[in-house]
């Protein structure tokens, strides 16, 4: 099988030159702040070539945000898999470490911060469509695992669940971000949000967080 030629392996690097500037400027200077321009000239390419390989910075912001929830899903899946094999204590507590690790990102990745921050207003419904089919998917196949092996309870109507966490996670973004002191309101929302899923569990003893 022949490999990629010297021109495709050119698009490639200049693509990958082009996503890596402009989530160095949407951190630095938001989306709104950041220009085609700025975005070129740090990549060192003309404004021909973003637009053959983006239609638009909207675009390109929409595919970062996209690696971003298949990161996150691919995460998810991960967990999935894995909660089969697992005492019930341990299975909720993965859970409960994935929901902390999500949220963590928000202080300790600024990408992650402001890629969540931001999209609502840059994506639109576009927004809800990436969350819909990319990051909820994952979160109820992982409830899903858990309900088969009755760590929740019977009667859990796992896709609106899903949905419900997703969004949770998402509005918990928000409140670290805009936190004078996010290291509290990481432990506040973390708090809060394992209040909330500690209801799903089957009453056996086990809880979540």
């Amino acid at each position: 099988m022949r490999g990629p030629t010297r021109r495709q392996m050119y698009a490639e690097q200049t693509r990958t030159d082009l996503t890596a500037a402009a989530r160095k400027l949407f951190v630095e200077k938001g989306f709104a702040g950041t220009s085609v321009e700025a975005v070129t000239a740090a990549a060192q390419v003309s404004k021909g070539t973003f637009y053959h390989h983006f239609p638009d910075k909207k675009a390109m912001f929409a595919e970062l945000y996209t690696e971003l929830a298949q990161q996150a899903a691919a995460l998810s899946d991960a967990a999935a898999q894995a909660v089969s094999g697992m005492p019930d204590a341990s299975a909720l507590a993965l859970v409960a470490d994935l929901t902390h690790a999500f949220l963590r990102r928000t202080i300790d990745d600024p990408l992650h911060r402001e890629l969540m921050v931001q999209a609502p207003s840059v994506l639109g419904p576009e927004y809800r469509h990436i969350n819909d089919t990319v990051a909820q998917p994952p979160i109820e196949r992982l409830l899903t695992a858990l309900a088969e092996r009755g760590d929740l309870k019977s009667d859990v109507p796992v896709a609106t669940v899903a949905r419900l966490l997703l969004s949770g996670l998402c509005e918990g973004n928000q409140i670290i971000a805009a936190a004078p002191d996010r290291e509290e309101a990481l432990t506040r929302t973390f708090r809060a949000i394992t209040l909330l899923v500690s209801g799903l569990a089957a009453d056996t003893g086990s809880a979540f967080g």
